[in-house]
């Protein structure tokens, strides 16, 4: 029986993306004598053309080059080729991919602990809000804003030992970023306790990341993430920290902003917050846009 095949491309920028790896490798290892797996770190492959790819792989590899305009984002995993739902990839997309080749693995096989989990909003003193720039010391605190504090990892479910190795990852790739200017970002906090951050690289480093742009320029700047904690949303902290990001860039002497945003509903970089600040709809992509502001 000829194996079937199961690529997984994810991002340097997320800690969710390492332990997803972590979590396929090991169910693909359990069924090893029928699938054939392998990962790609998009921002250190070069995807030789040894490699058959299936179309929508090629699609997203060719989006890396800067050639098409298929998002990333921060990670996906493709099964012969079918894209499959979900960031970390869900159980039940899985399972009916490998059922249609006539494998059943079983629920326990694939350890994803997350569920929605709606935190309870209180009243916060909005003169103990606070930004700082990214520095080396404050790197992992934009980790934890997505890990501990994830509205979809229940914050008992969160162990730091279990965590601390997929942090490290990614903030070993901010450092060698801040170091050569290359990453402008800042993280608000409440009192000394993190509460959201923003992300933004050059343009031609985006595209390496899986964004695409809107042009092929290398004198403007992509925000890749903007993240608030879901109790802490209402108090502005998403407007603060895109004006700081907009007053270092323009220092920096980029031409302009790209953001890749959603629609409303999904309350994840949506286009209504940076329309609000001059954004305007310069690419669409397949329900997304991008928006851009000219500096």
């Amino acid at each position: 029986m000829k194996k079937i095949i199961a690529r997984y491309f994810y991002t340097p920028i997320c800690p969710e993306s390492f332990a997803s790896l972590d979590r396929l490798s090991s169910l693909f290892r359990k069924y090893k004598e029928h699938i054939h797996f392998e990962s790609f770190n998009v921002f250190e492959c070069k995807f030789e053309s040894v490699y058959s790819w299936f179309p929508n792989e090629d699609e997203i590899i060719e989006s890396i080059r800067g050639k098409e305009s298929s998002p990333l984002l921060f990670g996906k995993l493709f099964i012969q080729g079918n894209e499959i739902k979900g960031f970390p990839p869900s159980k039940k997309s899985i399972s009916d991919e490998l059922e249609e080749y006539g494998i059943f693995f079983k629920e326990e096989d694939y350890k994803l602990d997350y569920k929605s989990t709606m935190k309870k909003k209180l009243k916060y003193d909005i003169n103990k809000f606070h930004i700082k720039q990214y520095d080396e010391k404050l790197l992992r605190d934009s980790c934890i804003i997505c890990t501990k504090y994830n509205p979809y990892l229940d914050e008992e479910a969160y162990i730091p030992e279990n965590w601390n190795k997929y942090e490290e990852l990614k903030t070993t790739f901010l450092k060698e970023n801040l170091k050569k200017d290359s990453l402008v970002g800042y993280i608000e906090y409440y009192n000394d306790e993190p509460v959201g951050f923003i992300e933004a690289f050059p343009l031609d480093i985006s595209r390496m990341l899986g964004f695409p742009t809107s042009s092929k320029s290398t004198d403007g700047i992509m925000i890749t993430c903007l993240s608030v904690r879901q109790e802490m949303s209402g108090y502005g902290i998403a407007s603060r920290l895109i004006e700081h990001l907009e007053k270092e860039v323009e220092k920096r002497k980029y031409k302009s902003i790209e953001v890749l945003s959603f629609p409303d509903e999904h309350n994840w970089q949506p286009e209504s917050l940076y329309g609000k600040r001059g954004y305007k709809r310069a690419k669409g992509i397949k329900g997304l846009c991008i928006m851009k502001k000219e500096l």
